[in-house]
């Protein structure tokens, strides 16, 4: 009952008490009459002093009266009787026109129904009504209530309701409650506890924003907490923590949070508690009084059962969690049968306590160390540690295959089956018709177990990478299969099926199982056949992988006519501190070209080596050696497979260091290299086909070079002065080079012949610095001027001098010198740019804006002639007749030939680049490049003749999205004349009849390339019918410039599964006009059709042709027919340099790459091809 009904009986009460009967003196043995200084009567009374009102009796030693008023005192063994009702008291006051009584002091007041005691109590008698201050005690229907405030007032049921206040205590048999304010309605009998309000029950403490009880026949039936229901439960089990040897006895508190909580309970005890809305629980489990881990639990509802023990006292019995329920279970540190935590969640989770048990239904996931399950139903055993997963409870069909039991391990594919059991202890577990994947591969078995951590048995068996896993095209199948993980699969006895025939079998078979890891394993050879080799095997080997730093490779070859060629190849790393390789390859060839007389007739032996490595070393700086060694120089010519190989005859080896400073943007390196010539003996052997015959004195061939070693410094760009992005810069570097040679010198056999002379060795050195100052600043704020200086200084040890020269200006007594030699060049230069904007405010169709940007630029550039007298690098020799030649002394030497010849020249550039804003749908669409067209030439005023430089120029449109365009010319200024049959170039300015300058175009490329596709009928892909090639470069054209032949691997995939069909086209055209008398012009086609007959059926036609001779340079057909887990390749070129087949049936996984079927002919059968 709340306060405005208490207040409303209190003031119906004062109404009927001025209409009762007035107080009347009954007895007392001494009266006495005196007036008060306000001049009212006032009776004194002493001795048995009794009074009456009604039913009402007031008994005390001593009291006084006013009669007028009906206002008395009393005091002295005070008591107020009243039917059953008793009140006594230190003091009363009655007001009997109020019907009012205050009583002070050790206030008791005794009711049939109820009990109060407080300091204060204002009792309206004739409503049965009151308001108790001052420690009050309330007794009711067995409770004891104690605050600091109870305002209370007796019901037609004769129980009283009440308001208390002001730390309140309810005490009940079975629970104590406190709050701040609690409100109780004896009608209903319910009570509101209010303001911090806590129940305490059988060790159970419930708290929340109010807590409601509802009582029946005087015992708690119904505990409500509307809002932050919050349970604590006090628990005690034993730890595994000893005192000398016995368990200690701890206290465990369980708790559970919702924002509403019911409980129900009988006879006065707990017998169910729902939570709702954000619920959690955790709760602490025991196994024979013992601790074994704690359990915490959360969903929308949470409800608890409980039941009595042995001992009558009420604990948990079961708990059911439902609604996006998830849980979390953490093992005691001591626990011997389950050591790591366990995260689960489902649909609706349901506990049993006495029975151990967890049943987890509907999209249910438990992640426990390093494994995951995925299922509809499971069923924890937690007293056999034994988890039981399938996709419904027992007796109920399955609805959705998807529920079916997965299992996943960390690092690898997710295992699915009809039921799985696991162990939680030790980690085993078996599943009934499982299925699993590892890398692009399928396994199934009827039951797969586990005995070891990475050991998995599987009965029955089959292995396939065709993803229809129940009915696969083909599958390896086996009795028994063992799989260790990350290691390897054998499987004994195993059979292939082809489309569930049997097709052949092995006692057994090993598969290797890395898990997308490198991995051990052999290596299929391919087999193939040309002219220089015969027919091969090649490739025949093994890889080990090591260990995750290390693996090596090793192959055999075998050759018709090279006989056996051993490879082994090494890789080490390891990651931010070093990685190489080092490698090895044997070959011992039969001397008949026959394999059969290999070891009758065995003829050369030929070896070769590398190293290489780098490394990371602190501080920023690396340590790159390389090194390679061949036995002969007719290695790589023998042996190599590719051009590039059989091209390359220098052996290189060396090694570098080197450090930077970041802060100083400063480096220096060091390098040590040493290059071989290996063909030299075969030049200086007049047995050899390579023979090279001298026809002078002196001509040499070097068989070594040498540098011991380079030193690198550079000091990169820094700035002098002025602002950023302005002002002067200065860049500085200078390198020192120590190099040696050893070689062989042509000498003079007689009069008329020469030979090759003995090894010999030189060693000459280098100090080479360069420096540059450049600047930036702008003119105007719109001219950017870069201005820059560069010097060069030359240093050496050895040198070239002569005296005299033949009648061909030849040196004739040259000789090389030892000593010091300096140069010193360097170059002035100086460029302007800027840039201009202009918008064109145009709208045609989707076209808004065009924004054309113009950036001119002049340069201008100067390098003295350095052989002119003036510098005295040059020196003048004179033959017998008297004339003069140049000689330049640092010609042959590390730093080159001096630079001749004077530049003073100019060069203009002009860029013009178009963008454009197009209206796209609702939106605004950038072109950045819709054209761009840019020219450039030079004159060097120093120049003898022709002077002024072509024109160069390039266009690129790109404003299409089906179309590129790209466009280049180059024009000469200056004019041709016919002589003796042939064009020369004339010093005179090519114009027209005006005089105007008309250059003349030496060459012309030009470019484009399109894309178009087709859709098939009822496609509902909404995309374009035509794709947007702006980003294509067209200006290389690697497909028109290569040989036309492509293999069949290396074809793109790519493609729309909506296009029907798709076609590419390029085409390229080139003039050349060098000699106008003999022009020359090219005209290409390149066309790729591919038709998309069906979704496994595809057929791609590729053709290049010659527009101006109308010829088809070259054409081929590739039908290609996807088998689902297989694939069919076929193509054919059936004329030209390419002319062949190749036919290709295999499985599509790169795990069996090996199971094929080939047939090659023509160009395909040759080295190198797949």
């Amino acid at each position: 009952m709340n306060v405005r009904l208490i207040l409303a009986c209190l003031t119906i009460s004062v109404i009927t008490a001025q209409s009762g009967d007035r107080l009347r003196l009954i007895h007392a043995d001494i009266l006495e009459n005196v007036t008060d200084s306000e001049g009212k009567a006032v009776q004194h009374l002493r001795g048995n002093v009794k009074f009456q009102k009604g039913e009402s009796v007031i008994s005390c030693e001593k009291g006084y009266y006013q009669s007028r008023e009906g206002i008395g005192s009393f005091t002295g063994n005070v008591q107020m009787v009243k039917n059953e009702q008793i009140l006594t008291a230190d003091s009363i006051r009655t007001n009997s026109n109020d019907d009012i009584v205050t009583a002070y002091g050790s206030v008791h007041l005794q009711d049939s129904e109820y009990g109060l005691k407080s300091r204060l109590l204002t009792y309206f008698s004739e409503a049965d009504s009151g308001i108790a201050e001052g420690n009050v005690e309330f007794v009711q229907k067995g409770q004891t209530i104690t605050a600091g405030k109870v305002t209370y007032v007796k019901e037609t049921n004769d129980a009283a309701s009440y308001r208390a206040e002001e730390d309140v205590i309810i005490r009940e048999e079975e629970r104590t409650a406190t709050c701040g304010l609690t409100i109780y309605d004896a009608l209903s009998d319910i009570s509101k506890l209010l303001d911090n309000p806590v129940v305490v029950q059988e060790g159970q403490q419930l708290s929340g924003e109010e807590i409601h009880l509802r009582y029946e026949e005087d015992k708690l039936a119904k505990l409500t907490i509307p809002g932050r229901a919050h349970i604590v439960y006090k628990r005690e089990g034993k730890t595994n923590g000893t005192e000398g040897d016995e368990s200690i006895l701890s206290e465990f508190l369980d708790d559970m949070t919702g924002q509403r909580l019911e409980a129900f309970l009988e006879e006065g005890l707990l017998d169910s508690v729902r939570l709702q809305g954000m619920a959690t629980t955790l709760y602490h489990l025991f196994e024979d009084s013992v601790y074994q881990g704690k359990n915490i639990a959360s969903g929308d509802t949470i409800t608890l059962l409980f039941e009595a023990d042995s001992t009558e006292k009420r604990d948990v019995n079961s708990i059911h969690v439902a609604g996006g329920a998830r849980g979390e279970y953490h093992p005691d540190s001591s626990a011997e049968k389950i050591v790591n935590t366990i995260l689960y969640q489902a649909d609706t989770i349901h506990y049993s306590i006495p029975d151990q048990q967890t049943w987890l239904r509907k999209d249910v996931e438990i992640d426990y160390m390093d494994t995951e399950l995925r299922s509809g139903y499971v069923n924890v055993l937690w007293e056999e540690n034994l988890m039981k997963a399938t996709a419904s409870p027992p007796g109920i069909a399955i609805s959705d295959p998807e529920e079916r039991p997965m299992f996943t391990e960390k690092g690898r594919e997710p295992m699915r089956g009809d039921s799985l059991t696991y162990n939680l202890s030790n980690g085993r577990g078996k599943v009934q018709h499982g299925t699993t994947k590892m890398e692009d591969g399928y396994y199934r078995g009827d039951e797969i177990r586990n005995r070891a951590d990475k050991i998995l048995l599987v009965d029955r068996g089959i292995y396939t990478t065709c993803d229809r896993i129940e009915d696969p095209h083909f599958h390896f199948g086996s009795r028994r299969m063992k799989m260790i993980m990350n290691d390897l699969i054998i499987a004994r006895p195993i059979i292939l099926y082809l489309g569930g025939i049997p097709l052949f079998g092995l006692p057994f078979a090993v598969f290797p199982d890395q898990s997308g890891k490198r991995h051990s394993g052999w290596i299929m050879p391919s087999y193939g056949q040309n002219a220089a080799q015969g027919r091969y095997l090649r490739g025949l080997g093994y890889f080990w992988a090591a260990n995750e730093f290390l693996n090596s490779q090793f192959t055999l070859d075998f050759y018709d006519k090279e006989g056996v060629v051993f490879h082994n190849s090494n890789r080490y790393f390891r990651r931010y501190k070093y990685s190489g390789s080092f490698s090895f390859r044997y070959n011992r060839t039969v001397a008949t070209d026959d394999i059969a007389d290999f070891f009758s007739n065995p003829g050369a032996v030929r070896w070769s080596g590398s190293w290489s490595h780098a490394q990371m070393l602190r501080g920023n700086q690396t340590l790159n050696v390389n090194g390679r060694y061949y036995s002969d120089s007719q290695f790589n010519q023998k042996l190599g497979i590719h051009r590039d190989t059989r091209l390359n005859q220098n052996a290189v080896s060396n090694a570098t260091y080197s450090k930077r400073w970041q802060k100083l943007n400063a480096s220096i390196s060091a390098n040590l290299s040493e290059t071989k010539n290996l063909m030299a003996k075969s030049k200086m052997d007049p047995e050899s086909i390579y023979y090279e015959n001298p026809s002078a004195v002196g001509r040499k061939i070097v068989e070594s070079t040498t540098v011991l070693p380079t030193l690198n410094f550079r000091k990169g760009q820094t700035q002098l002065f002025g602002a950023s992005g302005s002002g002067m810069y200065l860049s500085y570097s200078s390198t020192l080079k120590n190099r040696g040679q050893g070689f062989y010198e042509s000498e003079a056999l007689d009069d008329s012949s020469f030979g090759w002379g003995n090894r010999q060795t030189e060693y000459d050195n280098s100090w080479v610095h360069n420096m540059s100052l450049s600047g930036s600043s702008r003119l105007f704020k719109y001219i950017a001027i870069r201005p820059s200086l560069s010097f060069r200084e030359e240093w050496i040890t050895k040198y070239n001098d002569a005296t005299s020269a033949d009648s061909l200006g030849k040196p004739i007594d040259a000789q090389q010198i030892g000593g010091f030699k300096a140069r010193h060049t360097g170059t002035l230069s100086v460029s302007t740019n800027t840039k201009l904007y202009g918008i064109l405010p145009l709208r045609i169709g989707s076209l808004k804006t065009i924004r054309h940007t113009v950036t001119p630029s002049v340069g201008f550039s100067y390098r003295p002639d350095y052989t002119d007298d003036a510098f005295g690098y040059i020196k003048n020799l004179e033959d017998d007749s008297g004339n003069i030649y140049t000689f330049d002394p640092f010609s042959g030497t590390q730093i080159g030939a001096t630079p001749s010849g004077e530049q003073r020249s100019i060069n203009i550039s002009v860029r013009n680049l178009f963008q454009a804003k197009v209206q796209d749908g609702e939106e605004e669409r950038k072109i950045d490049n819709l054209l761009t067209w840019n020219m450039n030439t030079s004159y060097n005023f120093a120049a003898d003749e022709f002077r002024l430089a072509k024109l160069r120029s390039t266009f690129r449109a790109g404003w299409l999205k089906k179309l590129n365009l790209d466009f280049s010319m180059s024009h000469d200024f200056y004019d041709t004349n016919t002589i003796d049959g042939k064009s020369v170039r004339i010093k005179e300015i090519k114009t027209n009849s005006w005089g105007l300058p008309t250059p003349r175009m030496t060459n012309m490329n030009a470019a484009t390339g399109l894309k178009i596709s087709g859709k098939r009928l009822g496609w509902s892909e909404l995309s374009s019918t035509e794709t947007d090639t702006t980003g294509n470069d067209t200006s290389a054209f690697s497909d028109l410039m290569g040989s036309g032949i492509a293999r069949p691997d290396n074809r793109s995939q790519a493609r729309n599964p909506g296009n029907l069909w798709d076609l590419n086209l390029s085409l390229r055209y080139a003039a050349n006009r060098m000699n106008p008398l003999n022009p020359k012009d090219t005209f290409w086609m390149n066309s790729n059709l591919t038709l998309n007959i069906s979704k496994g059926w595809r057929i791609q036609y590729n053709a290049r042709f010659d527009l101006l001779d109308k010829n088809l340079v070259s054409h081929d057909i590739n039908v290609q027919r996807d088998l689902h887990c297989w694939e069919m390749n076929f193509t054919w070129t059936p004329s030209g340099f390419g002319k062949g087949f190749y036919l290709r049936v295999n499985v599509k996984s790169p795990t069996l790459r090996d199971l094929k079927f080939e047939s090659r002919g023509g160009r395909w059968s040759g080295p190198g091809i797949p």
